[in-house]
């Protein structure tokens, strides 16, 4: 389920030996930052909205600097994850950069597409779950996964990658943020045929739709 990258640092929870942890089903990425990002020294998005779909939101302490879609990226190892569609989490040493803003995703396996986020400097760490909510997936049909996106002052990305052709469902896929009963953070994205969002797929993967 996860991944990312292409024009702005950031990273994931830095495991044991410098590792950083992508959730997966499809992937879906922890990738926070192990190193500071001068350029997102503030929020990019204003609190109490996030650009996206009607009823997407942010609220402090919550803070999201970019949403969109991100690149491949290599993993080194994985960990159970129950609470996903795959159960397991993809483990990655390497930064996630934003491929192309945009909250129109094309369904193509190795798409990751996702947010970068934070906790406002000095606030408690969680605990906090980051849920992401879309059409049935796979043979149980499955429309919610959830993890712990280990959340901290660091700017890092929380994604979902395609890696599967189970995974590649169009519609509506919603990232929640949430401490306890209260939401934090709602980001939607659509999915749609990979004719109808070439562009990222050329960023990533060369010129497969366009000239």
């Amino acid at each position: 389920m996860s991944r990312a990258a292409h024009p702005i640092r950031a990273l994931g929870p830095v495991l044991p030996g410098g590792a950083m942890a992508v959730l997966r089903g499809a992937l879906l990425c922890l990738a926070l930052p192990a190193l500071a990002l001068p350029t997102l020294a503030q929020p990019l998005l204003a609190e109490g909205t996030a650009p996206g779909l009607p009823g997407d939101i942010l609220e402090p302490p919550l803070e999201l600097a970019e949403a969109g879609i991100y690149c491949p990226a290599d993993h080194v190892a994985r960990e159970p994850a129950p609470d996903t569609e795959s159960g397991y989490i993809l483990l990655t040493d390497e930064n996630p950069e934003l491929a192309l803003s945009t909250r129109v995703v094309p369904a193509y396996i190795g798409i990751s597409f996702g947010i970068r986020i934070r906790l406002a400097p000095d606030t408690p760490p969680g605990p906090y779950v980051l849920t992401v909510r879309h059409p049935p997936v796979g043979p149980r049909q499955v429309t919610v996964e959830s993890w712990n996106p280990a959340l901290d002052s660091r700017w890092g990305v929380r994604s979902f990658n395609f890696e599967f052709d189970r995974e590649l469902v169009t519609g509506t896929w919603t990232f929640e943020v949430s401490q306890g009963d209260e939401l934090l953070l709602r980001q939607s994205f659509q999915v749609v045929q990979p004719m109808q969002a070439p562009e990222a797929i050329d960023i990533c993967f060369g010129n497969t739709f366009l000239s």
